[in-house]
């Protein structure tokens, strides 16, 4: 049972909208756009690992969480996928890298050789394994009872040549995607006693997803990128085309003359991840190119957005509205696994 589904990354989401609102000729403009491909990369890997689930997920006695980001000793740490059953938990790492990677445990270290080009990984068993030794900490604080843990990489692109440094190596915890439903129903055919009951790992996994602490980062701490670098105004969906003009309820393209009622939604769902996830009347009508406080006001109001403050001290928080609203989103970033 999903228990946590796994969502788009923020990340994602912030250089989609970085993309769009830097011109290109910026020095970061490239940089932004390289590593948006590489996290979309990693995205699709993680859903072509969720669609082999898909028949374990159906398992009541199976709770599947995703993306999850804990705290211990005032360090945070990830894991792709938290499998939680009575008898073993199980970290899934996803790795979506194409050419030849090669383990080498010797140094400690990945090969991808992919056109003639060699590029060093860290060890994607030294790192589940690290991320098992950070959650039986966490589980220690949190006075979880101790329960057998496995780790598992998962190799989710079809097109990678799995090698080791030497013949000697032996690695049963990597596998590829197509055999991760056979290698957990194996594995929990060996475990077949019962560390918790049900009940107190359903209570284990609402506490996990309690302490979950998503990243939140803007374009200023990651880049260095400021916020007077980036282009404000409702975005044209036809043409690309920054600002549109609003006009009698509605926006209205310059260039294409496309129009949109709700142009102003994708901005501020824009702003919300480049800027700040509060916004004044004031900033606003500087980001919207509105002249009308009132007009703001309405469009603000319309969006049903909490708020604190009062008269123009008011900031209107955008968090909850973005979290429900995916309407700036690309198809490359929802795509479907290719299965």
């Amino acid at each position: 049972m999903n228990v946590k589904k796994r969502e788009i990354p923020r990340r994602i989401l912030m250089n989609e909208a970085l993309v769009e609102r830097l011109l290109p000729t910026h020095a970061i403009w490239q940089i932004v756009k390289t590593d948006l491909a590489k996290r979309k990369a990693g995205y699709r890997g993680e859903l072509q690992l969720d669609y082999h689930l898909k028949f374990i997920s159906e398992d009541k006695n199976i709770l599947i969480l995703h993306d999850l980001r804990l705290e211990i000793d005032g360090r945070y740490f990830q894991i792709d996928t938290l499998i939680l059953t009575p008898q073993v938990f199980i970290i899934l790492e996803v790795k979506n890298i194409a050419g030849i990677f090669t383990l080498d445990s010797r140094f400690d270290q990945a090969i991808r050789k992919l056109e003639d080009k060699e590029e060093a990984f860290g060890h994607p068993v030294t790192q589940v394994e690290r991320q098992k030794k950070q959650l039986v900490r966490w589980f220690e604080k949190m006075k979880i009872p101790s329960i057998p843990i496995a780790t598992l990489v998962v190799m989710t692109n079809r097109s990678t040549v799995l090698e080791t440094a030497s013949p000697h190596e032996k690695y049963n915890n990597v596998i590829r995607v197509e055999n991760v439903e056979a290698w957990i129903l194996s594995l929990l055919s060996r475990h077949r006693n019962e560390h918790i009951p049900m009940k107190q790992v359903k209570k284990f996994s609402n506490l996990v997803v309690k302490k979950h602490t998503p990243l939140i980062v803007f374009p200023q701490e990651v880049y260095g990128v400021s916020p007077s670098e980036i282009l404000s105004g409702v975005q044209c969906a036809e043409c690309r085309h920054l600002p549109m003009i609003r006009r009698y309820a509605h926006w209205e393209c310059q260039k294409c003359g496309g129009k949109s009622k709700d142009g102003h939604i994708s901005a501020l769902k824009d702003y919300s991840l480049l800027i700040s996830h509060q916004i004044t009347n004031k900033q606003a009508r500087t980001f919207l190119h509105l002249k009308s406080r009132k007009i703001a006001y309405k469009i603000l109001m319309s969006m049903q957005l909490s708020s604190t403050g009062v008269t123009k001290e008011k900031s209107y928080h955008l968090t909850p509205h973005i979290s429900q609203q995916n309407a700036h989103q690309s198809n490359s970033s929802t795509a479907k696994p290719n299965h």
